[in-house]
């Protein structure tokens, strides 16, 4: 397979990245089987009235950044990954069910307390989001470039300017390379060109078939993107202040509700007492990302 995937067309290894890369092949990851969670009593009566009566916990996601979250099983449509057993394990431990509702990534901050309860995302905790919403912190994670294997156009991560770039629009990512673009101009050097996509997938797509020479993303993502490639991707470590950091991903909760932003951090810290939240991220393979404790609207990156 890998020396096939090297003689693809461009728009045939576009189809394997797309579809085997963050679907099918995603959908061969079977997850942590979350029904062994007990429910805490004492966390389920803190629950607010509007969500005890529905039972159910609702969460935006975009749906389209694996392993964290993905559209896959027979109907192409079921959201799994790592936040949805988070969200699955949250749920359960409070006695509800979850749901994770499909949104464009840029809008699912705005719409929590009136479409979702909480954001489940891997978003980035960053002091701008922390003005607008509360953050629970579960996971860490540092950046990856993507590039192709072999790295045919020798992309050098010391030296980004004038290259053409893949983003995701609304991310932290393509925050960050605002700021080294102005680095470049203000060198005298080439401007970055940047190419925005609605999805990580879009983005790391168009590495593959040789239409960006990097994607830049968080790390868990970027080495399932290389590892499900088969060989046809490869992943570098950034360097510079601006993209080579450690940061914390936060699910996301209104700005205005701090009971059930409390909540959420006392539940996931339960299911880190009890083993659950480590068995989830060793179930993906993912445990080098694990928190100690969950924090409220904890400092940003570092």
């Amino acid at each position: 397979m890998r020396t096939r995937l090297r003689w693809m067309t461009a728009a045939s290894l576009a189809a394997a990245v797309a579809a085997t890369g963050f679907a099918g092949a995603a959908a061969s990851t079977k997850g942590y089987d979350t029904s062994s969670v007990t429910v805490s009593e004492d966390l389920a009566a803190r629950v607010p009235a509007d969500i005890r009566e529905t039972g159910v916990l609702v969460g935006g996601s975009d749906n389209d950044y694996a392993p964290w979250e993905y559209l896959a099983g027979d109907d192409g449509q079921t959201p799994e990954g790592i936040d949805i057993d988070i969200g699955d394990a949250i749920a359960a431990k409070l006695g509800l069910t979850y749901e994770s509702r499909t949104a464009q990534f840029t809008t699912i901050l705005p719409a929590l307390g009136t479409n979702y309860d909480i954001g489940l995302s891997a978003f980035s905790i960053t002091e701008e989001r922390k003005k607008v919403v509360n953050f629970v912190s579960y996971a860490e994670t540092g950046n990856e470039w993507v590039i192709r294997a072999g790295n045919p156009t020798d992309f050098d991560p010391k030296d980004i300017c004038g290259r053409r770039i893949a983003v995701q629009s609304g991310s932290r990512h393509e925050e960050r390379l605002g700021m080294v673009d102005t680095e470049c101009k203000d060198a005298g050097k080439p401007e970055l060109v940047l190419l925005p996509f609605k999805t990580q997938t879009e983005a790391v797509t168009r590495v593959a078939t040789g239409g960006a020479d990097a994607t830049v993303t968080g790390s868990a993502t970027a080495l399932y993107a290389a590892f499900v490639s088969d060989g046809a991707l490869e992943t570098v470590r950034p360097v510079g202040k601006a993209l080579d950091v450690r940061g914390l991903n936060g699910i996301a909760v209104a700005k205005d509700d701090m009971d059930l932003t409390h909540l959420i951090a006392d539940t996931l810290n339960a299911l880190i007492e009890d083993g659950t939240y480590n068995a989830i991220l060793d179930a993906w393979g993912m445990s080098n990302v694990g928190v100690g404790e969950a924090l409220v609207n904890p400092v940003s990156e570092h």
